[in-house]
């Protein structure tokens, strides 16, 4: 891990600290979900900023993909070698947990690294953990926009000689309701179980 991602690594888990501390306050005051392992929910879902982007496929992916059901979304990167595969195996983990129960939501997962994650880099990844989940990837400054909105953090390293990098990312799973407001989130670690059940019980109000 190069020093620019430690120094990143430090920060959040500090900012996480530090948002650990408001939230629980601020659970006490808007009886939120304080167990970030059944989700931290938010007491008024705050609406996301419309934004540019494309899936997989290519097609326009924006504010409107994301309204009319409920959305699962993951901020990752295809080469990432530890957090972006386990936490995808949790998704299809708790979409088979989920079964043929109704409201089911669509996983996205938004590339962190579109430089690298070409179109069909994404499809063949997204795919591999579900034959329905989508993968959406777009210019820095839409990434930006999406990331700030629903709470989510990355950085990348500056490349070695050879080119090579990686990007440090928030691991946890946001939840977006139909809306197209961030609804709640899931901290690591993650259980596919607990994530299924809340799940049902938040879209079942």
């Amino acid at each position: 891990m190069g020093q620019r991602a430690f120094v990143f690594v430090l920060m959040m888990l500090l900012a996480g600290f530090a948002i650990g501390i408001y939230r629980a306050s601020d659970d006490r005051a808007n009886n939120a979900v304080p167990d970030s392992s059944m989700g931290t929910i938010w007491p008024e879902p705050r609406p996301l900023p419309d934004f540019k982007m494309f899936d997989h496929q290519e097609r326009p992916f924006g504010l409107d993909e994301l309204r009319g059901h409920w959305t699962l979304v993951f901020f990752g990167y295809t080469s990432c070698p530890d957090i972006c595969p386990t936490t995808m195996m949790t998704l299809r983990g708790v979409m088979a947990e989920l079964g043929d129960a109704e409201n089911l939501p669509r996983v996205v997962l938004v590339s962190v690294d579109p430089e690298r994650d070409d179109p069909a880099t994404l499809a063949s990844y997204v795919t591999y953990f579900g034959a329905d989940f989508v993968g959406v990837r777009g210019p820095d400054d839409q990434l930006h926009k999406l990331a700030l909105a629903i709470g989510a953090m990355y950085e990348r390293e500056a490349p070695d000689e050879n080119g090579v990098y990686d990007v440090a990312h928030s691991a946890s799973i946001f939840l977006v309701d139909p809306a197209a407001r961030m609804f709640a989130a899931f901290s690591p670690p993650h259980r596919p179980g607990d994530i299924a059940k809340r799940f049902l019980e938040i879209s079942r109000l």
